[in-house]
């Protein structure tokens, strides 16, 4: 952990007690947050991972030595110089000429960042110039320093958020300029138990939560702030990722199902084919709402339920199915069917048509395929459906269920932002749709109420322990909409991207929903307050970015940690040739091909491991292009600018790489929590805190303004588009790999083996 600027150095001042804030190795005063997740207690339940780890290479006898070709001379250290003459204890020949990959033992230049954690600067943590409080923040009132015995607690006015991530979470505390007071963050096990498989225990994230709600708050204190200046708190959480427990006793039934989760093509490919031969209802009558709570809204599953046209509408009576397009509306044939067999029943059949009502394809990426994979293969979900004891949501709505009291009445309601990603709403409606629920074969009430992004939706109970007991949850939203928000992308026609396991393009839409002509997913964007109208977005979702580095890092031992990226990318000049398409768990926007492999291809004797590194930090530029393509041919308008987030935005390398690969500029603020800072701007948005409405983005000129870095493209238009025709090849190389059928099969093996066999 490095130290705070000079004016914060105070390390002559003894604390009366311990600073929750001090480095380990004792001495002195040292306000900085982490960076990176803290390790897990030993006596933690959520040990860094369930697999094993592959031994670092440090760890590994006998290295071999590196050379020093590729670096300035000034970089390397005197007592590195191999000596010259005598028996080399390398396997790598002098008489070898080329590229040789720079490593961590060898570097001597300045730091290089972490690309894995979101938070902090490319050189300093998240207490830089830019992103650090005041130093007036950590005073006392009345002259009494926060270090002395005698210090009295001020009263102020922050706004919390709660981050629920992939692979860690945490809690930061904002001042009404989104400078950071306090945060904690720690890791949660991730669970990999078979290729393809990724679940979380639901009760670690629950743990994870309240711990740094818990350790966060001591911060505060310790720096002279009372609790009670946090007004209320925002949550926002990774999307998708499908959690299932028990009405009456409020626990878990499984664990959850993480988004990127592939095990459900089997399910995917039976409901394309039930789509194709059977087709999704359309009627206007009320769905059975027995047992389903008065709050919960269930829509009609009419015709204006759809925003789209491109799906295919047929009329099945009397054994005779006749296509029903626009032509037909003056002829009488176009009223509503009822579905009791006595009249004409139209359906909608094809996959545009589950986009045309949805905004979103079926695809393994979405909460109502992993749903039905629980209810087909896990015999507790499977019986407290049956039963009507089963409750479902995504992370936002069992995290605010815990909060406000779990089985003793703890809220069970979920956003609009991460309801939208369900595959069972309305994305005219947004209101749960009685056709989709029984294509699915999913009760109504299971389902939790749907709400806005930004209202005060109940207060924290007691029951979590926490020192916020009654403090108000005010704002609640996916993560990467909060990101839109956080980057303050609130005007039709902005855009942003987020790099972070997956990386995310969103651009504002308006009040507009768009049906996207070319593979982008249409979504909510926020809705900020009940009244109010919501924001549509359209996403390009790229499925693997800082994963791909962490896959260099922990299972190829190519890297030895995350900040080493640099070193190794930054020591080739170019990538020599070499594509890697990190198509992990298929292809997502705007290619849609879940049977595409990772593929690396262009290799040569000439390529290093620094060409493959390299590789990796362009494969998310190239995807990330390839989808704003998309959205300009949608939207008609050059993209100039794109404001960026993220773990991978630490990198200068991967940054600059972005900008000459998509040939526009790429804008980075040095406080790039724009996903917690996203659920902070909503949640003080329904507090009236600050000021802040996002209606009118004036009153957030003063938010997260500091320290913004632009990079300019740098390389030639010609050689650009050599380079993306060169990604074009690679990917269509990597498409259409696994043929169908041959993964279901493993699934089901293993499925058999592991005694999750599909149930009668």
């Amino acid at each position: 952990m490095s130290r705070p600027p000079a004016e914060l150095q105070m390390s002559s001042v003894k604390p009366p007690q311990p600073s929750p804030l001090a480095s380990s190795g004792g001495g002195g005063f040292t306000p900085v947050f982490e960076t990176s997740p803290a390790p897990s207690p030993a006596s933690s339940r959520r040990p860094s991972f369930s697999a094993p780890v592959p031994r670092r290479l440090s760890e590994v006898a006998g290295r071999d030595s590196f050379s020093f070709a590729q670096m300035p001379a000034a970089a390397i250290p005197e007592d590195s110089v191999p000596p010259q003459g005598g028996a080399s204890l390398s396997r790598r020949s002098s008489m070898v000429s080329g590229p040789r990959p720079i490593q961590r033992k060898d570097y001597s230049g300045p730091p290089t960042p972490s690309v894995l954690s979101r938070a902090g600067s490319p050189t300093l943590p998240l207490s830089n110039e830019f992103t650090q409080a005041p130093r007036s923040y950590f005073e006392g009132v009345g002259g009494f320093s926060t270090l002395d015995s005698n210090r009295e607690l001020r009263n102020g006015q922050f706004i919390g958020s709660l981050d629920c991530g992939t692979t860690s979470t945490r809690f930061i505390i904002f001042d009404k300029r989104a400078k950071i007071i306090a945060e904690h963050q720690t890791e949660f096990e991730q669970i990999l138990p078979h290729a393809g498989w990724h679940e979380h225990d639901p009760e670690a994230l629950v743990e994870a939560m309240t711990e740094c709600i818990n350790k966060a708050v001591e911060k505060l204190e310790w720096m002279g702030w009372s609790r009670k200046s946090i007004k209320g708190i925002g949550i926002t959480n990774q999307r998708e990722t499908t959690v299932a427990w028990s009405r009456s006793t409020g626990k878990p039934l499984c664990n959850a199902i993480v988004w990127d989760d592939s095990r459900t093509l089997g399910v995917v490919r039976e409901y394309e084919k039930k789509l194709d031969e059977e087709g999704m209802d359309i009627d206007d009558e009320e769905e059975d709402l027995k047992g389903v709570p008065e709050e919960v809204e269930i829509g009609t599953g009419g015709e204006d339920a759809a925003f789209g046209e491109k799906g295919e509408i047929v009329e099945d009576g009397e054994g005779v199915t006749e296509k029903v397009g626009k032509a037909m509306e003056g002829l009488g044939l176009a009223g509503r069917g009822k579905p009791n067999g006595t009249a004409h029943h139209k359906k909608r059949k094809g996959k545009e048509g589950m986009v045309d009502v949805t905004g979103i394809p079926l695809s393994t990426y979405f909460s109502a395929i992993k749903l039905r994979w629980m209810l087909d293969h896990q015999r507790p979900v499977h019986e407290a459906h049956e039963a009507d004891d089963l409750m479902f949501g995504t992370v936002d709505t069992w995290l605010v269920y815990n909060l406000t009291g779990r089985e003793n009445g703890g809220l069970h309601i979920m956003d609009v932002t991460n309801a939208s990603r369900t595959l069972l709403i309305s994305l005219k409606t947004l209101q749960w749709h009685p056709p989709l629920l029984r294509f699915f074969g999913i009760r109504p009430s299971v389902l939790p109420k749907i709400v806005s992004s930004s209202e005060v939706y109940g207060t924290i109970s007691e029951s979590i322990h926490t020192p916020l007991t009654g403090v108000p949850i005010a704002g609640i939203v996916g993560d990467q909409q909060a990101a839109l928000v956080g980057n303050k992308c609130l005007k039709k026609g902005e855009a942003k991207c987020t790099y972070g396991t997956g990386a995310f393009v969103l651009f504002n839409t308006g009040e507009e929903c768009v049906r996207s002509e070319y593979g982008l997913i249409s979504t909510v964007a926020f809705q900020a307050g009940p009244d109010a109208k919501p924001v549509y977005a359209l996403e390009g979702s790229i499925a693997v970015a800082g994963s791909a580095i962490k896959w260099l890092r922990d299972q190829i031992n190519l890297i030895e940690e995350s900040s080493d990226m640099d070193i190794l990318a930054g020591s080739v000049a170019d990538t020599g040739g070499v594509y890697f398409v990190t198509a992990f768990s298929g292809l997502l926007a705007p290619y849609w091909d879940r049977d595409a492999s990772g593929t690396i291809i262009g290799l040569t004797s000439y390529t290093t491991s620094a060409h493959i590194a390299r590789a990796t930090l362009e494969a998310v530029c190239f995807q990330t292009r390839a989808v704003l393509d998309v959205i300009e041919k949608e939207s008609e308008t050059k993209l100039e600018t794109l404001k960026v987030d993220g773990g991978v935005t630490n990198s200068d390398l991967a940054m600059q790489l972005q900008a000459n690969i998509g040939g526009f500029n790429v804008a980075r603020p040095a406080m790039r929590e724009s996903t917690a800072l996203g659920s902070a701007l909503l949640a003080a948005h329904a507090l009236k805190l600050f000021g802040w409405d996002l209606t009118k983005p004036e009153t957030l000129a003063d938010v997260n303004t500091a320290g913004v870095h632009i990079f300019e493209p740098e390389l030639d238009e010609k050689d650009r588009r050599k380079a993306v025709r060169g990604w074009e090849k690679a990917v269509n190389r990597a498409k259409k790999w696994h043929e169908e059928g041959d993964e279901e099969e493993e699934e089901e093996r293993y499925e058999s083996e592991r005694g999750f066999k599909r149930l009668g």
